[in-house]
């Protein structure tokens, strides 16, 4: 349950932007989850190579996401070359 209530407008928007910019925790999260991303891909047994690259895809994909988020953060939007390039990334995600 969010117990966070909810925001009614930009200026708390933008308020609730700049606070989380500022909090460590966000940022840090990123460099957990890539730790745990190649730690799960070099754990995976030989034959798994499906696991490994969903593991090695994720891994790669934390610092686009990161990179999003500060952006929109930043400005409220993603720039158009952002935009085109996560439109553009079309990837081949094996299922079973």
């Amino acid at each position: 349950m969010d117990n966070n209530p909810p925001i009614k407008n930009e200026t708390e928007r933008l308020q609730w932007a700049k606070d989380a910019q500022r909090n460590p925790v966000i940022w840090e999260s990123f460099a957990v989850l890539k730790k745990t991303y190649m730690q799960m891909a070099s754990v995976c047994d030989a034959k798994y190579d499906i696991g490994r690259f969903r593991y090695l895809e994720a891994w790669k994909d934390i610092d686009v996401v990161e990179r999003h988020l500060k952006a929109v953060m930043a400005g409220g939007q993603l720039s158009r070359q952002e935009q085109s390039e996560f439109k553009s990334k079309k990837r081949f995600i094996p299922t079973f």
